[in-house]
């Protein structure tokens, strides 16, 4: 299984710090967020045929890792596939001060056909704090259409 491994790039975690001072000679800093893709297995997305007008989209779960702060956090797992109409979201909500893994699912889903050979995916992992909303991680794929 092909997925997205958070511990090699760092630049794929999102962390949002705020700053406070109490007096001129210290800067203290506080972590609000951490994020971190652990699993989104954009490679193992599929078509499958299941008859001569659909196909069965098998979209597998995502995992993130999550620290909250003092705010908590929605982790939104989209998937779209514009030439098959398809956007399938799911949404987690993760409470202040909470340290986890949090799995994201969304459902398989019958499709129409079309007369490509392939489509392209787009999924994202996107976090939303406050008034704040970071990626996490976006990838696009291409998913070859079965006959």
């Amino acid at each position: 299984m092909l997925a997205i491994d958070a511990t090699e790039p760092a630049d794929e975690s999102v962390e949002l710090y705020t700053s406070f001072g109490g007096n001129e000679e210290s800067i203290s800093v506080d972590r609000q967020l951490f994020v971190s893709p652990r699993q989104v297995p954009a490679e193992n997305i599929s078509l499958e045929k299941t008859d001569t007008n659909s196909h069965r989209l098998e979209v597998p779960d995502a995992l993130v890792y999550v620290e909250t702060g003092s705010e908590p956090v929605v982790l939104t797992y989209r998937v779209s596939v514009p030439e098959l109409n398809y956007n399938g979201t799911t949404t987690s909500s993760v409470a202040a001060g909470t340290e986890r893994s949090v799995p994201l699912s969304i459902p398989d889903e019958q499709v129409t056909a079309v007369d490509n050979s392939s489509v392209e995916a787009t999924i994202t992992v996107t976090a939303e704090s406050g008034d704040n909303k970071f990626p996490v991680t976006t990838e696009t794929v291409e998913l070859e259409v079965p006959e």
